[in-house]
């Protein structure tokens, strides 16, 4: 995986909003301080999708494009209950995440954000294993988080 490049620097590039927009959301997230995207843990992602900035299966497509991630496909990855061990469900909905798939030491995860390095690295420890990440629409993740655990991750469900 690609790193380093910050998600609004990507946004600009692959043309999804301008430096104007993307300057007057930055202000806007930055001023949530004590609001629910602040206390759950939103992304700057999610916000850009809640506010109507971006449409969500355009921000997967970018990060797979620009990270050279692979998109979720269920077809791809249907949902193993087993692995509802390997992460258990308060892990999964702290780091928007959940397992896909298990060879070997190679773990692989759906997450809604593949720039998150800590979420990348507690999960290795966690699993033990090296962590491939997917990368997936916050309904997805709920679909697939719903059938393994039987939860709801949104962060108004949390709140």
């Amino acid at each position: 995986m690609k790193g380093k490049k910050k998600l609004g620097e990507m946004l600009i590039e692959g043309h999804l909003l301008t430096d104007e927009q993307l300057n007057e959301a930055l202000k806007e997230f930055h001023n949530l301080k004590f609001s629910e995207y602040k206390r759950g843990g939103a992304k700057l992602g999610q916000f850009l999708v809640r506010k109507g900035l971006l449409d969500e299966r355009d921000l997967v497509d970018l990060l797979s494009s620009q990270l050279k991630i692979e998109k979720y496909r269920p077809a791809a990855f249907p949902v193993d209950i087993s692995l509802s061990f390997v992460i258990p469900p308060e892990t999964a909905q702290k780091y928007q995440t959940v397992p896909l798939k298990k060879k070997g030491r190679l773990l692989t995860i759906a997450m809604t954000d593949p720039l998150d390095i800590n979420a990348l690295d507690s999960i290795e420890a966690l699993a033990d294993s090296e962590v491939e990440p997917v990368v997936c629409t916050e309904y997805e993740l709920n679909q697939i988080m719903n059938r393994l655990y039987g939860v709801n991750t949104r962060i108004e469900g949390i709140i």
